[in-house]
């Protein structure tokens, strides 16, 4: 296959110069990218304009709190439990919280 033997030495040095060579061209990009980070980007300049809220602006409604012992229905009692299985789904660290509950004809 080969005219000539490739001798022990021979291998070693392509093999010092290539291993070389791949780490050269790492170290430059390397430092071409490290360059980056000097290239200035666009700046996006929001000026915020302090008005003062209009009178007629609706506050927030405070609604009842829902409180489940409140439920004296049978029926009500096992849909709100098969609404929190439900909403948890298999998570095992859900945090679910019944916010109302209301029975549809």
């Amino acid at each position: 296959m080969f005219k000539g033997q490739i001798s022990l030495i021979t291998s070693l040095e392509i093999t010092l110069i290539s291993m070389l060579v791949v780490f050269v061209i790492l170290a430059i990009l390397a430092f071409v990218l490290s360059l980056f980070k000097y290239i200035p980007t666009e700046k996006v300049i929001k000026e915020i304009k302090k008005t003062k809220a209009p009178a007629d602006v609706p506050k927030k409604v405070e609604r009842e709190r829902f409180d489940p012992s409140k439920i004296t229905s049978e029926e009500m009692k096992v849909a709100m439990m098969v609404a929190c299985i439900e909403a948890a789904g298999e998570d095992k660290n859900a945090n679910v919280r019944v916010v109302g509950i209301k029975e549809l004809n």
